[in-house]
């Protein structure tokens, strides 16, 4: 099965790869190790002002507790689709990242799932029965085809296009 940390390490090299603690900014307000103050509004001024080692530690529980635990991460068997997909749920949101990943399926597997973002038992079944090289391919392409139309939706969103698509190749 499929280890937490191992996944949060690949999210991690994608949100702050040299766990600096550093603050940005971006369209979700500031952010630290890739928690967007938008979609945490709860965390407190403390989160981003406090001590790196710290805020690290919240990050952490945030991403085990809001996207791998919806992802069902404990029960997917290989560690890089598991990885790749909890990457997914962090950039794209959840439910978006689980639709990406039942369309992945549909071209990956005889499955017939329904793209609802919901992630149940058929999704995870699938997920464990497919050739695990075979779906980070299509993981990787619906990610590409994701941002390209998120882009093409919002023009203000072009800025960010580049390192989207290198994080979707990953």
């Amino acid at each position: 099965m499929a280890n937490f940390d191992e996944a949060l390490a690949f999210v991690l090299r994608n949100e702050d790869p040299h766990l600096s603690g550093v603050v940005t900014e971006d369209s979700g307000g500031r952010t630290r190790f890739g928690i967007a103050e938008r979609f945490h509004p709860n965390l407190g001024h403390e989160f981003y002002t406090g001590p790196a080692e710290a805020a690290l530690r919240t990050a952490r529980e945030i991403y085990r507790n809001d996207y791998w635990r919806p992802i069902c991460g404990d029960e997917i068997e290989d560690q890089l689709v598991a990885a790749k997909l909890l990457d997914m749920a962090v950039n794209t949101g959840v439910r978006q990242g689980i639709v990406l990943c039942q369309r992945a399926l549909k071209a990956s597997t005889t499955f017939g799932l329904d793209e609802d973002g919901l992630f149940g038992e058929q999704t995870l079944a699938a997920i464990n029965e497919c050739d695990p090289a075979l779906l980070l391919v299509h993981l990787r392409e619906n990610c590409e085809d994701f941002y390209q139309q998120l882009a093409a939706k919002r023009p203000a969103s072009q800025k960010y296009l580049r390192g989207w698509l290198l994080r979707a190749r990953a």
